[in-house]
């Protein structure tokens, strides 16, 4: 006969072998009524999941709450939202002094200069990008305290390609933050070409 404690995790499975976690996933999933064969016909299965459905019930009724949004959250969420969208070539930075307008421009000749500055890259050309992901240098790649930037360049023959975009990719993503204190949400690297 043998302990109920002997053996490496004796504790996790039940008397008939199944897994405990098999089970609480199981009643987790809303799954408990739809028993397999062995479980219709084991009592120790039949036990624990009507044991662990009963356990579970308040994080069901929990789960199954509505979820309300504190008074006035979401129309101040939506004004923020607007506020950003009115300055489609600037980015917003409000301060506790005031607010700082950087031009999509300043973005671009950072980026720009800091992927120059990455060893391997021979020349960078950079733009901006509109909320539809298409270039235009006329509409900034900037919103709110984000900026989404494209970089064009040519790099030097026999580098490993994607290591140095992910190094341009690191470096610019740094600098713009630095010196902006814009955020990068995306940020495209365009290998046009290879020079010896």
């Amino acid at each position: 006969m043998t302990s109920q404690n002997e053996g490496s995790g004796s504790r996790d499975r039940l008397a008939c072998g199944r897994s405990v976690d098999e089970l609480l996933d199981q009643v987790a999933a809303g799954r408990a009524d739809r028993r397999d064969e062995h479980q219709q016909g084991c009592v120790h299965c039949q036990a624990a999941l009507g044991e662990y459905g009963r356990l579970w019930s308040p994080v069901r009724e929990l789960a199954a709450q509505p979820v309300a949004a504190p008074a006035g959250r979401i129309d101040r969420i939506l004004r923020q939202i607007r506020g950003v969208l009115s300055e489609p070539d600037h980015a917003v930075l409000a301060g506790p002094d005031g607010v700082t307008r950087i031009a999509a421009r300043v973005v671009v000749v950072t980026a720009r200069r800091s992927a120059q500055s990455v060893p391997g890259v021979r020349v960078a050309l950079s733009r901006t990008l509109d909320a539809n992901g298409t270039a235009d240098d006329v509409v900034a790649g900037v919103a709110g305290a984000s900026t989404a930037i494209e970089i064009v360049l040519a790099a030097d023959y026999g580098r490993d390609l994607n290591a140095l975009a992910d190094q341009v990719r690191r470096t610019v993503a740094e600098r713009v933050a630095s010196l902006t204190g814009l955020a990068t949400t995306e940020l495209t690297v365009v290998i046009d070409d290879v020079l010896r």
